[in-house]
């Protein structure tokens, strides 16, 4: 058992490098090699500390396992068709001011849905961050609009929004009360950003999951399970 809760940290350190080479923004990715070191201690550490990194590493798996049958709940959410309105949450741009990987997935998912709904109305949701050119928002319209054809006219501009509470809580303010609408956000996000949708007052919201890049997809649920825990002690949840 040693030899195989070793052989885990070595590999939970190992994705945890490829991570900090594919994503490194945020930084989370240190993340893994924390954990990597926590099992690695409650393996081999004698006396009260190993004893206390084990009961860690149980809390730590059981709360990730909770949060994926969470996540795992809305993860390929389809909106029914003809909503009012598509909001899209933003997710980061390139250095050059593009939307980022998470983002374009995102944009696809709600462009093709525009496509088979010309009734219905988007909302892309997102201000500029400190470490980006410009506004999530006027990106992601220039995307839809350069790379998807979706006419501007469509398309309505949130470019305040810094987290996805503010997302959905300044969207809130663009659409009708009683309108209808579909939450777009990649599969591991859906949970979370549709129980903040209810909370923020869209008494008809759906989901709308875009697929995720399978090699980040334990990072997202990682930081997805501890951003829960934030919302639920802030309350944006």
């Amino acid at each position: 058992m040693q030899r195989f809760l070793t052989v885990v940290a070595a590999i939970l350190a190992a994705y945890g490098v490829g991570m900090a080479i594919a994503y490194p923004a945020g930084g989370f990715f240190v993340a893994w090699f924390v954990l990597a070191g926590l099992l690695a201690a409650a393996t081999w550490a004698p006396g009260v500390a190993g004893t206390v990194c084990r009961v860690v590493c149980v809390a730590v798996l059981a709360w990730v396992c909770f949060g994926a049958g969470l996540m795992a709940a809305d993860f390929g959410d389809v909106a029914p068709a003809g909503v009012d309105y598509v909001i899209v949450l933003g997710a980061g741009l390139e250095d050059d001011g593009t939307p980022s990987e998470a983002l374009a997935l995102r944009l696809d998912a709600a462009a093709a849905y525009l496509g088979e709904n010309p009734g219905s109305r988007c909302v892309v949701s997102g201000g500029q961050q400190a470490d980006e050119v410009r506004s999530e928002a006027d990106a992601m319209a220039d995307y839809l609009a350069g790379e998807k054809g979706v006419d501007p006219t469509r398309v309505i501009k949130e470019a305040a929004s810094t987290s996805t509470v503010e997302n959905l809580q300044n969207s809130r303010a663009l659409v009708p009360e009683d309108a209808s609408v579909a939450v777009v956000t990649n599969d591991f996000h859906m949970h979370r950003a549709l129980a903040i949708a209810r909370k923020q007052g869209f008494p008809q919201a759906w989901g709308l999951a875009a697929p995720s890049n399978p090699l980040y997809l334990a990072q997202a649920g990682l930081r997805e399970c501890v951003v829960l825990v934030k919302d639920m002690i802030t309350g944006g949840l």
